[in-house]
């Protein structure tokens, strides 16, 4: 019997067809990710977690994941197991954080999975259900903790503000996640929160980020702590959740994410996204066009203790000639300079009253000195990436109108 082949052509389009089909109903699995969308974490498993914190948010009818260091239970003022299954039983999420609390950087791969696996044993010797979300202690992290995590079945995993925002005690702010961008095991803390940092203003600059597809995390600890740097005082919380209760904030725990997020789905690069992040950027440009020849102004925007260290202004007769990055009338290339006040143009001829268009990047000069005080708590690798000057992303274009006759 004579097999007909079907020609190419349709065969492609069939599978194309069936591929976008898959896409589509994969997405169909997840729901658009609100506005005012909190993660709430809970580290170390204080015995205030039982006691303090979950009568406050049962009655906003908040969720929230408990990361427990299981080789902490039953210490002075830590959880005991049976309160842990409790935290469980009332429907909290019980996540990993290690069984000893060590720096992970330093501990071998074996080490590595022993911390892991044993929290995974303990839970499931007392009845409580296993964990799929894990937070790293002292927000410590690289890749060979990723890859255990990943080969031991976990979903997830939570870590601080470091490299993009300095590493201190008392916490503070740090990136909002945004799932399109950042690896599931990478997700960011956007807040570190405790009697430490107790600034309204930035506690709402943090949860202001949760929109446009990005996620507010919130990390605290005892209420109160144990360590005087992690505790958050009764008052500060119930203030806190008091605000997201009347600013119409959905609290939610880690696992819930699942709803929004597909974990599946992961960069090329785990580390890409922050190191992105690590340069400086450029807003509130200027331009004085009132002597001779215009002068542009800028302001440097940067989490890090960082500096100007360069820059390279473009201006350009139409959007579309600056858009491609190039600058028809003027690319002054990199100049070496920490100035950004005052930089006189020395392009082309100006025609007078015709408007121009102009953008600025600039390269950082990172504070060396601060980041010797953390290198022994963030992975070498990103430790390298934060001590490299980098160019930033160009600004938003501004325009100008030029006045005088050339």
């Amino acid at each position: 019997m004579e097999i007909t082949k079907l020609p190419l052509f349709p065969l492609l389009a069939i599978a194309c067809l069936q591929a976008a089909t898959a896409t589509a109903q994969e997405a169909k699995k997840f729901q658009p990710i609100p506005n005012n969308l909190v993660v709430l974490t809970f580290d170390d498993g204080n015995v205030s977690d039982l006691t303090t914190v979950t009568p406050i948010l049962k009655k906003h009818g908040f969720s929230a994941t408990f990361y427990i260091t299981s080789g902490w239970i039953g210490r002075e003022r830590r959880l005991t197991w049976e309160q842990v299954k409790e935290l469980d039983a009332q429907g909290f999420e019980i996540g990993n954080h290690s069984s000893s609390h060590p720096n992970m950087l330093h501990i071998s791969d074996k080490e590595i999975h022993e911390q892991i696996v044993s929290f995974d044993w303990a839970l499931k010797e007392h009845g409580i259900r296993r964990a799929t979300s894990f937070a790293y202690p002292g927000e410590h992290h690289d890749r060979r903790i990723v890859k255990a995590l990943t080969e031991a079945g976990y979903t997830n995993a939570r870590r601080g503000l470091t490299p993009e925002y300095p590493l201190y005690d008392r916490g503070g702010r740090g990136p909002a996640y945004n799932p399109k961008e950042e690896d599931p095991f990478l997700i960011p803390g956007t807040y570190c929160r405790g009697d430490l940092s107790p600034s309204h203003e930035e506690f709402r600059a943090a949860l202001g980020q949760a929109k446009d597809g990005s996620i507010c995390v919130l990390i605290y600890h005892g209420v109160p702590d144990v360590h005087r740097h992690c505790t958050t005082s009764v008052d500060l919380l119930t203030k806190d959740m008091q605000y997201l209760k009347d600013n119409g904030y959905t609290v939610i725990a880690m696992r819930d994410l699942s709803k929004y997020v597909n974990f599946s789905t992961r960069p090329k690069d785990i580390y890409a996204p922050l190191v992105a992040r690590l340069g400086i950027t450029v807003n509130n440009l200027k331009c004085d066009t009132s002597g001779d020849n215009p002068s542009f102004s800028w302001k440097i925007k940067t989490t890090r203790p960082q500096t100007q260290a360069a820059y390279q202004i473009l201006v350009a007769n139409n959007p579309e000639i600056l858009e491609s990055n190039r600058g028809d009338f003027w690319d002054s290339g990199k100049v070496v300079s920490d100035n950004s006040n005052g930089i006189t143009y020395a392009g082309k001829p100006l025609a007078k009253g015709k408007t121009f268009h102009w953008k600025v990047r600039c390269w950082n000069n990172p504070d060396q000195a601060e980041i010797e005080r953390v290198k022994n708590w963030i992975n070498k690798e990103l430790i390298a990436e934060m001590r490299k000057t980098r160019a930033g992303a160009y600004s938003t274009p501004a325009s100008f109108k030029y006045k005088k006759t050339p």
